[in-house]
């Protein structure tokens, strides 16, 4: 009787410690994949959008390089800084011109990379796909 309770106990305890286990790898977040160059899809939601996106990844800084071309008529503004990631947000800082840090909302599914951000007083939502 006594070796069956000991049994029953080690047998739930071992279910709960893998059920744990399993409810842990539900829980923790992918990790946003960014790297690369990013063009604007056509018939994107928001026209003011940067037309291309790159991102680079420093792997010995919680910062890495990003620039990101604004392409108005027949000229384009180059805009290089860093980013940092936190999640699914993007903390940019533009060094080259100087601009204010924003963040930008991301969501990445597949091949396509969507971006709600505030840029120059009007909020974009922007989709982009690998060039």
């Amino acid at each position: 009787m006594k070796s069956t309770v000991v049994g029953t106990i080690v047998v739930l305890f071992t279910v709960s410690l893998l059920v744990g286990c399993n409810d842990a790898k539900k829980t923790e977040a992918a990790e946003l994949k960014l790297e690369g160059n990013w063009k604007l899809v056509a018939g994107s939601q928001s026209p003011a959008c940067f037309s291309e996106m790159k991102f680079l990844n420093n792997p010995y800084s919680k910062r890495s390089p990003i620039s990101a071309h604004e392409t108005t008529d027949n000229f384009t503004q180059i805009w290089f800084g860093d980013y940092e990631k936190e999640g699914n947000d993007i903390r940019v800082i533009l060094h080259e011109p100087k601009a204010e840090p924003f963040i930008m909302a991301a969501d990445r599914n597949g091949n396509e990379l969507k971006l709600q951000y505030e840029w120059k007083s009007a909020d974009l939502v922007c989709s982009y796909q690998p060039d």
